[in-house]
């Protein structure tokens, strides 16, 4: 029910206040992305067409002009810089991202193939990788042994150092030759995206515990803990009611930068796994030259990055309620980067923490 001097229309119209910033922001990376990466690809030295069927059919081959120019026009790379430009924006608006080189495929097509693969590693991957993320974050803050919570800590940041090539061939040799319980290779399977998923989820989940254990650490020091540990309370229940959310705040914020890692991640592992994809795709269209297809999956995986920024950023205020009292989104101080990546000191803890006037666990 809406408080004093509070009304419907109100409330909606401090929602959309909250929400067009962030919404412009994600429309802004998408062009951002699509121009630099169209400006990247035009200084590039030489014809895109010409490379692309050099890389085809060898340096010799010799192209009819009208054949070329048909090429180019199909290829949407006839005309001016400008006109190119205009036209592919125009394009990238309605879906279309123009026609591959090397297959002759709309590029829209072929990533549309090939996303639902790559989704459900990376989805499958970051749950895991959390998961596993939260759970050794919390035994190493209720062992009552120092030299156990050490050795756990120091876990994670080995699934960075192990390459995610080896890490994949490990799993395949246990789990698909000795084991027999996962398929090698190929998506024909469903369980076919467990030893991928597991693969990529060693290195997304020692990214995301780096933020996660600075935060708890942040968190164990406040003397809202402190307080709660003087009066008795266990530590699985400190943990729960007072270190988690407030540890979830700059955590949740890494979230969308893994997805970034995750992008460039399934490439290792769906070539490891010979599995078709997103990565898979990139490759060959570097390998070809084909610079529609480098174009077209460069603009998905921004769509991708910022519509996951955008609902980290929406979610704040579910984990924090003073920002919804203060009626606009305010992100978590996170230093980007994966192992570097670290909660801001000095900042106010959040959600569950008692303050003045608030009920003192018991």
């Amino acid at each position: 029910m809406p408080g004093a001097g509070t009304s419907p229309s109100r409330t909606a119209l401090a929602a959309v206040r909250a929400v067009a910033p962030r919404i412009l922001q994600f429309v802004f990376v998408v062009w951002a992305t699509y121009t630099v990466t169209f400006l990247l690809i035009r200084i590039l030295p030489g014809d895109p067409v010409l490379a692309a069927l050099a890389v085809q059919s060898g340096d010799a081959t010799t192209v009819d002009p009208e054949q070329l120019a048909a090429l180019r026009e199909e290829a949407g790379l006839a005309g001016s810089v400008l006109s190119q430009y205009l036209a592919q924006l125009g394009g990238l608006l309605t879906g279309d991202l123009g026609t591959s080189l090397a297959t002759g495929r709309p590029v829209t097509q072929m990533i549309s193939d090939v996303v639902p693969g790559s989704l459900a590693v990376a989805g499958l991957a970051l749950v895991v990788g959390v998961t596993m993320s939260l759970l050794v974050g919390f035994l190493a803050y209720v062992s009552p042994w120092r030299w156990l919570r050490d050795l756990l800590v120091q876990l994670p940041p080995l699934g960075v150092a192990v390459p995610a090539f080896v890490t994949g061939l490990v799993l395949i040799s246990v789990f698909s030759f000795t084991l027999g319980w996962f398929p090698a290779s190929g998506a024909r399977s469903p369980l076919s995206v467990v030893l991928p998923a597991v693969t990529l989820a060693f290195p997304v989940g020692a990214i995301f515990f780096q933020v996660f254990s600075a935060a708890i650490r942040e968190a164990e020091g406040s003397a809202y803990v402190f307080t709660a540990d003087v009066k008795g309370l266990s530590r699985l229940a400190i943990f729960g009611r007072h270190i988690l959310r407030n540890a979830m705040l700059p955590s949740v914020t890494s979230i969308g930068l893994l997805v970034g890692f995750l992008a460039g991640g399934t490439a290792v592992v769906e070539t490891v796994f010979s599995r078709d994809g997103i990565g898979r795709i990139v490759v060959a269209a570097v390998q070809a030259r084909d610079v529609n297809v480098i174009q077209g999956v460069i603009i998905v995986v921004a769509v991708v990055y910022a519509l996951a920024a955008l609902l980290v950023d929406l979610s704040y205020p579910l984990l924090d309620p003073r920002l919804r009292t203060r009626g606009r989104v305010r992100p978590a101080p996170v230093v980007a980067g994966g192992l570097g990546a670290v909660a801001a000191p000095g900042e106010a803890p959040s959600g569950s923490a008692p303050s003045a006037g608030e009920e003192a666990p018991r």
